[in-house]
């Protein structure tokens, strides 16, 4: 991609740009076009801005590091990618340290989680470098007999939550997020890998005929490189609506990237129910990351209209803005027609209303989660 000569560049071109970092393993040739651009004062701080927004800066650190990019940099530059490299080695280490334990306190009672998403991917080594991944928080699945008991198990040792008790738990996707004074991460224990819509493509038992077992210490498993792909998809374009926002995070694109370097992406392909919105997320990924032969597909309809939505964006944020309210509140209208349609013939749903409905704490916590979504797009 030409880029121009102006100190300036578009939010896209930054976009595009901090992909091709990402992807310097196939593009060795990028290496003097990156210093030359972020030798530019104006330019290095847009660069620094659109990686912390994405999470990227530990990754990038990693890839500058690798193909000797460091020193050609203005010093501060360095150094701070380096010292914030630096902590998250320390805060992963310590993550790591915390999946332990908690494996370890599972495993003394017969159970045996599989690690998902930036957790497993970490254990499995999916990363060149400890520090390369941010992490959020600990994505645990255990078998559904062992749901709620593994998270009494987390609470007798010390972890809490700070859900509302308005919810059903036990019908829940994974249990209220969970926290520990003096632990780096919050853990999720999930009893379904993906939200319930999505359980007929992508379910526990799959997971099972595949997962790879994790052994030494403690026992566990992690995913599948091919379910790996799988819930990559799912949850970046599904269930956070990524095909629908037009503008998807790197990081859920690094990650396939990465992925894509041990396993073919054809051969997943045909096991994804929603076939067309993975042929434009595998297609758009070897767009952004200028690997033509990453998925081999002709480009569809539903791909040029999302890359005609992705520009659209990147030109006018308040119209991506709008976008992503509508998607937001066309979601949760959705919801509530779907939740008042079934309480007139499930039980469960029925008292499952009642009890949030009567619960003057549940008004406050919904209005707050609305409240929460447009503070966090100003």
């Amino acid at each position: 991609m030409p880029y121009p000569k102006s100190l300036r560049m578009t939010n896209k071109e930054l976009f595009y740009f901090a992909c091709r970092c990402l992807s310097l393993d196939d593009h060795p040739e990028f290496r003097d076009e990156i210093v030359r651009r972020i030798s530019e004062d104006n330019y290095s701080r847009n660069f620094v801005k659109i990686c912390s927004n994405h999470w990227l800066l530990p990754a990038i650190y990693v890839k500058f590091k690798t193909h000797e990019i460091l020193s050609q940099l203005p010093s501060e530059l360095s150094e701070f990618l380096e010292e914030v490299h630096h902590l998250n080695v320390l805060r992963n280490e310590r993550i790591l340290k915390q999946v332990k334990d908690i494996i370890l306190l599972l495993n003394h009672h017969d159970i045996f989680p599989t690690l998902l998403k930036g957790a497993g991917n970490l254990v499995d080594q999916l990363y060149s470098d400890i520090g390369e991944r941010m992490m959020g928080d600990i994505d645990m699945l255990v078998p559904e007999k062992d749901y709620l008991r593994s998270a009494r198990l987390l609470e007798n040792s010390g972890y809490f939550h700070n859900s509302p008790d308005f919810f059903e738990v036990r019908d829940m996707k994974h249990y209220p997020r969970l926290y520990k004074k003096g632990e780096p991460a919050d853990v999720e224990i999930h009893r379904l890998p993906v939200r319930i819509e999505y359980t007929k493509m992508y379910n526990t038992e799959l997971i099972d005929q595949e997962k790879k077992s994790i052994g030494g210490e403690f026992s566990c498993y992690v995913l599948s490189d091919n379910h790996k792909v799988i819930h990559n998809f799912i949850h970046s374009q599904l269930s956070n609506n990524g095909h629908k926002h037009g503008v998807i995070p790197i990081r859920d694109l690094y990650d396939l990237y990465l992925l894509s370097k041990r396993t073919i992406l054809s051969e997943v392909y045909p096991f994804i129910q929603h076939q067309k919105k993975a042929v434009t997320y595998f297609l758009f990924a070897g767009k952004i990351f200028d690997l033509p032969d990453f998925f081999a597909h002709k480009p569809t309809l539903t791909y040029r209209l999302f890359c005609f939505k992705n520009e659209l964006f990147f030109k006018y944020y308040t119209l991506y803005q709008i976008n992503k309210s509508t998607v937001y509140l066309s979601d949760r209208l959705y919801k509530y027609i779907k939740q008042f349609i079934e309480f007139f013939y499930s039980d469960n749903m029925r008292k499952s209303l009642i009890k949030r409905l009567s619960n003057r704490h549940w008004y406050v916590n919904h209005i707050n989660t609305y409240r929460n979504f447009f503070s966090a797009k100003k």
